[in-house]
């Protein structure tokens, strides 16, 4: 029979955690008993089961108690499950990419496997950066803030859309939407009377496009453009049974794993209607290179993120989309950042995945102290962007 308080000793019996642990997530301030009895024993009752449930699926995920603090404190119960339901999910996608390489491995011959057992180690960290960064929307928003201080006169929501060419009555899907910023910035061009689907794998970032476009309710209902939210991994997603006019990867296809990235144009073009086209953007190799010369020279140990983009960039990517479009156009966004502001590089650089939190963190005070000899508004930091668009039309 269920109570409605336990000791700390039954509370290790029922779930398996062991006595010596669940005191020391008491001890650090992790788990706080509800109640004490009059001898002083600690009662925990069903909020301390779900907090120590969500300890230790953090910790199963790999996250510091530093971390899971952090998390405990931030994060209201109502959405507890569905988060770890999508850290699960980034892990069980990791896992799968990780095992079709270990699949892979095994049709080679044994002096040929070399360059495979690299990339799988290669694959494995990666990955395991990539679900540490643990996908919040407000890593996005770090990195999208930097490109506030572009030298272009049309800045790169803008030249997307102008890109797109939209029109009344049609049908457009976004994979990998993140936050929603395209649509909230070019909400009052839009024509009226299409459906946009956004996709993504995060619920965070959902939550944060929903959220994004809230404020134009009015709006979408007098132009009468309809959102939908769809929570999906574009590796594994199927054709549209809904024809779309449009299909959107803005910055995500380096994301998709190389096995993967041919079934994704496939799907692609059977979901377009016959004078559809896909638009997916992406970077060029030397894609901000003087910031990662400026990181690197304070700290040459910090992992630079310009390996998440090598898979598909402006130099490979038409080969890769040839496979299965024909009709392949390119065009190149002339654009450069020039930035005054000292604290947006910081948060910049800091929403990278790998080992930049923390040697940063270790040496916080000269960091900061050389970024701010070094970035100004008399001394503003010239990046170099190499950024640009495929447009692959269905015939």
């Amino acid at each position: 029979m269920k109570k409605e308080f336990y000791t700390s000793g039954e509370i290790a019996k029922m779930t398996g955690v062991s006595y010596k642990t669940i005191r020391h997530y008491h001890d650090i301030g992790l788990l706080k008993p509800e109640k004490y009895t009059e001898s002083g024993y600690k009662l925990y009752g069903l909020k301390s089961i779900e907090i120590l449930q969500r300890i230790v699926m953090l910790k199963y995920l790999k996250f510091s108690l530093k971390d899971i603090k952090h998390f405990l404190e931030e994060d209201e119960l109502s959405t507890v499950f569905s988060k770890q339901e999508e850290l699960l999910q980034l892990q069980i996608n990791s896992m799968n990419r990780i095992m079709n390489a270990v699949q892979e491995i095994q049709k080679i011959k044994e002096e040929d496997r070399w360059d495979k057992i690299v990339q799988i180690l290669q694959m494995t960290q990666r990955e395991e950066e990539v679900i540490n960064q643990y996908k919040e929307s407000g890593n996005l928003s770090q990195r999208i803030r930097l490109h506030d201080y572009n030298t272009s006169p049309v800045d790169w929501y803008q030249w997307v859309y102008d890109g797109l060419a939209l029109k009344e009555g049609m049908k457009i899907l976004e994979l990998g939407c993140g936050n929603g910023v395209l649509w909230k910035k070019m909400m009052h061009q839009l024509p009226n009377n299409i459906e946009i689907e956004l996709v993504d794998n995060s619920s965070s970032m959902l939550d944060s496009a929903r959220e994004n476009l809230d404020e134009f309710v009015d709006v979408m209902k007098q132009k009468n453009i309809q959102f939908l939210f769809s929570k999906q991994d574009v590796e594994t997603m199927n054709e549209k049974e809904k024809h779309v006019d449009r299909i959107i990867a803005n910055h995500m296809l380096y994301h998709v794993s190389n096995k993967n990235r041919f079934n994704v144009f496939e799907v692609c073009k059977k979901s377009l209607t016959n004078n559809g086209f896909l638009y997916a953007s992406t970077v060029g190799k030397n894609h901000l290179k003087e910031l990662f010369e400026l990181v690197k020279e304070f700290d040459d140990r910090i992992e630079l993120p310009n390996w998440m983009t090598v898979n598909f960039e402006l130099e490979n990517g038409a080969e890769q989309i040839k496979k299965v479009f024909s009709h392949l156009d390119q065009e190149f966004y002339e654009c450069d950042l020039l930035v005054p502001d000292a604290q947006a590089i910081h948060e910049y650089v800091m929403s990278w995945p790998g080992n930049v939190n923390e040697i940063l963190r270790m040496r916080e005070k000269e960091w900061k102290d050389y970024l701010y000899r070094r970035v100004s508004k008399q001394n503003p930091l010239y990046i170099h962007k190499v950024t640009g668009a495929f447009i692959a039309y269905k015939k």
